[in-house]
């Protein structure tokens, strides 16, 4: 795939990579803190599940994914479980609250483990695998090429503009009518 092009769907081998090291990073984390504090694996389960699936899932991000909407893939469930999730698009714009929340579930999903398992090796080196591969791969690869324009975390006009010669400033004016005509511009060759 050319790295100019923005993402039309996933391959196998992205969805496996993206859901078993999110997978792998609850778990690890979980297990972490159960074994060390019970307790305090509910409120990890339910940032970590509840808060991907029904906050971010359901309502901030992927209402406002073209890849779902338009493409009919999806990286982190089946299409058909997250168009059952989400029950109609959004604008392409974050309120700040949905960005405050966006982000401070992911901050927590990685960082509230690490008090219960910094005495546990295994558990530690594992956790921080998968962190670093679900992270790793956000950021540095699917964020590159993403089509939630609204996203904090979204790179593509960056690295568009930069290493791909195209617009930066590409808006979603009337979502999602013509998102995909602006979204498929082709720097100049």
């Amino acid at each position: 795939m050319n790295h100019c092009q923005l993402s039309e769907g996933f391959s196998i081998k992205e969805k496996l990579i993206a859901r078993v090291s999110f997978l792998g990073m609850v778990i690890s984390g979980s297990m972490g803190i159960g074994l060390s504090d019970p307790l305090f694996t509910v409120p990890y389960l339910l940032i970590s599940l509840y808060g991907v699936l029904g906050i971010i899932q359901r309502h901030i991000v992927c209402p406002r994914c073209p890849h779902l909407h338009e493409h009919g893939d999806c990286l982190q469930l089946s299409p058909k479980l997250s168009r059952w999730l989400v029950k109609k698009p959004k604008g392409p714009t974050f309120s700040p609250w949905e960005k405050i929340v966006f982000l401070l579930i992911f901050f927590l999903i990685p960082v509230y483990p690490l008090y219960w398992l910094i005495d546990r090796h295994l558990f530690l080196s594992i956790f921080i695998f998968f962190t670093a591969c679900w992270y790793g791969g956000q950021f540095f690869y699917f964020c590159k090429r993403c089509r939630v324009r609204g996203c904090p975390f979204n790179r593509a006009g960056m690295v568009m503009h930069k290493e791909c010669s195209a617009p930066l400033d590409v808006k979603l004016e009337h979502y999602p009518e013509h998102s995909r005509n602006l979204m498929n511009m082709r720097p100049p060759t």
